[in-house]
């Protein structure tokens, strides 16, 4: 059963209580606790139980069935649903600007499909770019090898050359979901800088897209492009993988390991003090997906 979190006391906006049980209750499922089918908690236990007006529990539930993480059936109660099979873009895009932790499945199919979206997109730039365009992207590269940089500067940079790119490919679905991930593309591109040598291997990767927009040649630019995702996505899921095992093998986190959302257990828990509460920052940090 689940153990659901201690009161959440009366603020001044009822909505600010309702986004945080939401938050909450949505974590749990993303979880597992609250299995697919399975019959979700009352109103009134939930309303007993975060110590929250009936209110700002009725709009928390309303925003998981919008969500598509749960469904209720008149006269018989609500029910949670898979969100693998009634979940939309909308779930993703609420995850990304909320920055809930996703399962390494997850991640990994992010990263997949960002890399097919990219090598569509950089396809049709290196052919649409213009003079302009192509002074834009080297003025880019040009800033990341100034020394030294800053990790926070090279996530800077790293983010206008993909955003560039995405543009000149024209596509405004591409467009509107790239701007969609910023919030994780920028915590964990941010991480994946403090990486030993990734920043020298992200300017020479760069610096050979560059050559290939030059060259206006599609396939060297895709292979340029592909390359950087994967190396991107193997140092960062190599270094969560670790994280992972340091934390189960030497106990809390240390400096080191990759930043990520309030270390708290996961989903709602028992009723206690202070550090038990859900506070106004969680869910800030957003780690979802690597850079390259």
């Amino acid at each position: 059963m689940l153990k659901l979190v201690g009161p959440v006391h009366a603020e001044r906006s009822p909505v600010r209580v309702s986004e945080k049980i939401a938050l909450a209750l949505q974590k749990s499922i993303l979880k597992g606790e609250f299995p697919a089918g399975s019959r979700f908690p009352s109103e009134r236990e939930l309303t007993e139980r975060f110590g929250a007006s009936r209110s700002s529990v009725r709009e928390a539930v309303g925003r998981l069935a919008q969500l598509g993480l749960v469904r209720t059936h008149p006269q018989s109660g609500t029910y949670v649903t898979d969100y693998r099979v009634e979940g939309s873009m909308d779930l993703l895009a609420h995850l990304m600007r909320h920055g809930e932790r996703l399962d390494r499945e997850v991640v990994v199919s992010l990263l997949e499909f960002r890399r097919m979206a990219e090598s569509f997109a950089v396809r049709k730039a290196v052919l649409a770019a213009t003079a302009e365009d192509l002074l834009r992207l080297e003025s880019i590269v040009k800033e990341e090898s100034k020394r030294p940089i800053g990790f926070r500067e090279m996530a800077d940079c790293d983010y206008a050359l993909h955003a560039l790119i995405v543009r000149l490919s024209g596509n405004l679905v591409l467009q509107l979901l790239f701007n969609s991930f910023k919030p994780v593309y920028r915590f964990y591109v941010e991480f994946f800088f403090r990486l030993p040598g990734a920043t020298e291997r992200t300017v020479e990767q760069h610096r050979r897209l560059v050559t290939a927009f030059r060259r206006r040649d599609p396939d060297l630019a895709d292979k340029a492009l592909s390359e950087a995702l994967r190396y991107g996505e193997k140092r960062v899921l190599a270094a969560l993988g670790t994280a992972v095992r340091t934390r189960s093998d030497r106990g809390p986190r240390t400096s080191t390991r990759p930043p990520t959302a309030h270390r708290t257990r996961p989903g709602l828990e028992p009723r206690g003090g202070a550090s038990q509460k859900l506070s106004e920052s969680e869910g800030k940090n957003a780690p979802m997906a690597a850079a390259d």
